[in-house]
């Protein structure tokens, strides 16, 4: 069968990159359509920016992130089932064939809604779902407990998870997911009818593998794109540890803070979030530079002693750890995350259960001193695993 045989639908709420589900998403479109298969993207929030490359074929709904709508009944209600998604998919949709179309599910929850599931089932297309989160399972979609900072152990959807405050926000958005993920399992049946899925870690996979009735799960690792260094970094050269990602409190960056003041270490924070003033003000010594582009991130990491990675919750995959260890500089991983699978302890990094932990293990970050690492996870590898996984399932 050859390739240009194949059509693709990738889904995503943003067109954009928006996040790491949002960046494997585009990079998906791209590769697939550099390769001449015809792909379409299909996305909820445009920033008709360059995102995306010319071959690929665009179709937005045009809509707002369903939270972020000025009309906030229209933004609940297009957060809970999206018709105007699901028309529109419908219409494309129309004219593809379903023998030789695979619909790439990445995310969903923001905009777009169960409701482009919903179609796709009933119109018998193929659709595959890369785990990117949890919100197959889980209503806040991270198995954590927003409000205590710790992960959750309660069964999703179960009387004890229903009653319990975990949202971000506050008790009333904690109902509307609930609605939104009942919607979801009853109404789109989605953990019955899903039969492809793509997991992205060991560990997610063994979290939602139950989660399903009848699937078949591919691995296929997100794939990392930066230029590999050609002169050998010495972190012992280098003056700052680092941060890289959102600023919010699951991430951990407090732990961060914590560790770098106390040990009286030169820490970088690169990235926005809930929580960026907060931390600002609260740890003057520690630098705080606000969001950057993946080629500053790049310059950040090169002069870098080591990335910390401190995420508190069941982080499915961190880029930011490959592109640190693919830089050359040495990664320090909370025991809880699933970017722990990438450490080989004692040759590229280290992993922590706590912050004294995590400042024992600091004390030892000289001997990580150029390592060597080669890059498993190119887009040359993800492309062959993922149009391998295509045609086993048309």
């Amino acid at each position: 069968m050859e390739k240009n045989y194949l059509t693709v639908v990738v889904i995503n709420d943003f067109d954009y990159v928006q996040g790491g589900a949002s960046k494997v998403a585009i990079q998906t479109a791209n590769i697939l359509a550099s390769n001449d298969i015809k792909t379409y993207f299909f996305s909820g929030v445009t920033a008709n920016d360059d995102s995306l490359n010319e071959k690929v074929i665009k179709i937005s709904t045009n809509q707002n992130e369903a939270l972020n709508d000025k009309n906030k009944i229209r933004g609940m209600i297009n957060g809970l089932y999206n018709f105007k998604a699901k028309k529109e998919l419908k219409n494309l949709l129309k004219n593809l064939n379903p023998q030789n179309t695979i619909i790439h599910v990445h995310g969903w929850t923001k905009c777009l809604s169960s409701s482009i599931l919903d179609i796709a089932f009933k119109m018998k297309f193929k659709v595959v779902l890369t785990l990117h989160d949890y919100f197959s399972a889980c209503p806040n979609g991270g198995l954590f407990n927003y409000k205590t900072n710790e992960l959750c152990y309660l069964k999703p959807l179960s009387l004890n998870c229903v009653r319990c405050n975990c949202d971000s926000r506050n008790y009333f958005f904690k109902l509307y997911r609930i609605m939104r993920q009942f919607i979801q399992n009853k109404v789109v049946k989605l953990n019955n009818k899903l039969e492809f899925a793509i997991s992205i870690s060991d560990l997610s996979e063994r979290l939602l593998k139950n989660n399903f009735k009848n699937v078949k799960m591919y691995r296929i690792y997100n794939p990392i794109e930066m230029n590999k260094n050609t002169t050998k970094i010495n972190i012992l050269q280098n003056e700052y540890f680092l941060y890289v990602g959102r600023v919010a409190k699951e991430k951990g960056v407090e732990t961060f803070c914590n560790v770098m003041t106390d040990l009286n270490l030169h820490g970088i924070v690169v990235g926005n979030g809930p929580e960026y003033n907060n931390l600002k003000v609260r740890y003057p010594k520690v630098d705080f530079v606000g969001w950057k582009s993946a080629t500053e991130v790049e310059k950040y990491m090169q002069g870098a002693k080591a990335l910390i990675f401190p995420s508190r919750w069941y982080e499915t995959a961190g880029l930011t750890i490959l592109e640190a260890l693919n830089v050359g500089i040495p990664v320090f991983v909370s025991e809880w995350c699933a970017g722990k699978e990438f450490i080989d302890i004692g040759v590229n990094g280290n992993t922590f259960r706590s912050e004294d932990d995590l400042k024992r293990k600091l004390k030892e970050y000289g001997k990580y001193n150029n390592f060597h690492y080669e890059n498993k996870y190119t887009m040359k590898a993800y492309f062959e695993n993922l149009v391998k996984a295509y045609y086993s399932i048309i």
